[in-house]
């Protein structure tokens, strides 16, 4: 084959070669043209799958969120609903604008003569609260049933009246309530969650035992006006309690008065009854939707 000339022409050999060369890089060129396409593509397709599960893990956090919402607005939905089932009530509060109200209560019944405490307080349109010992429900069962059924409020005044037996453990005082309990729903067919316990709750009734007749269902009730029937066994309890109730009035604080089922307490109610018509106050019964009076 010939060479290039001295005058620059190009041989045969030399135009094969030319053409080798050129052939070998196209395909060359080709072949990286291929692999960066499909480099690209791969690419591509990653950043697709990336961006669809990124779009899938926004939507499963969204739907988590949201359910995390519902939940939450669901909880407070049901605390809402819990807080006004469960509203904390309130003794009501005398004001000057307001009707005055005033709760009678009588502690150790029902006796013989709670007939006629009945038939005295119905006279005079009062309201009144009944606390019983176990033994007397039983006693006076047919005057037990005739209370419940008149609509005066029970409660439970336990089983003993003995400091010593009642108070002996925070057990003690919840058994000796379960146990009045049960007697007043066998022989009235009605349970009640009112209690007071013998001679007050102080200093008897420690936070411990306060906390297991909370815990049993009972209501403890103390009260803020002492008649002091109990010592006088007369009248003389009236004057007691009119000074005291009128103390209270100043400090607009709605009397809880303590009185027992007693003949000295019967006889002399009708006077007392009267001062308080006079005066413009209202008879109401503890209910159980009522925060107590405790010591």
């Amino acid at each position: 084959m010939r060479r290039l000339n001295r005058r620059g022409k190009i041989t045969l050999f030399s135009l094969i070669v030319i053409i080798a060369s050129i052939t070998i890089g196209v395909q060359f060129h080709k072949k990286q043209l291929t692999e960066r396409t499909a480099v690209v593509a791969a690419m591509a397709k990653e950043n697709v799958n990336k961006t669809k599960k990124s779009h899938e893990d926004k939507n499963s956090g969204t739907s988590k969120d949201k359910k995390g919402v519902e939940k939450h607005q669901t909880s407070e939905k049901k605390e809402k609903t819990s807080s006004k089932i469960y509203k904390k009530p309130s003794i009501p509060i005398v004001k000057p604008s307001e009707e005055k109200v005033i709760y009678l209560t009588f502690d150790d019944g029902p006796s013989n003569r709670i007939e006629d405490l009945m038939n005295t307080l119905e006279k005079y349109k009062a309201d009144a609260t009944f606390f019983w010992l176990e033994p007397n429900i039983k006693r006076f069962s047919k005057e037990a049933k005739d209370a419940v059924k008149r609509g005066f409020s029970i409660g439970l005044h336990g089983v003993t009246h003995d400091a010593k037996k009642i108070y002996a453990s925070s057990n003690s005082v919840v058994n000796e309530m379960d146990t009045a309990n049960h007697t007043l729903k066998e022989i009235t067919g009605k349970s009640t969650r009112l209690i007071r316990t013998p001679y007050g709750s102080y200093p008897y009734m420690t936070p411990q035992y306060k906390a297991a007749v909370d815990n049993a269902g009972f209501i403890l009730w103390d009260w803020n006006v002492d008649s002091m029937d109990w010592k006088f066994r007369n009248g003389r309890y009236i004057n007691e309690v009119i000074q005291q109730v009128e103390n209270l009035e100043s400090k607009n604080i709605t009397p809880v008065i303590l009185l027992h089922d007693r003949a000295e307490t019967i006889n002399s109610l009708p006077k007392l009854l009267k001062y308080f018509k006079k005066n413009g106050y209202t008879f109401k019964k503890i209910k159980q939707n009522i925060i107590p009076i405790q010591f």
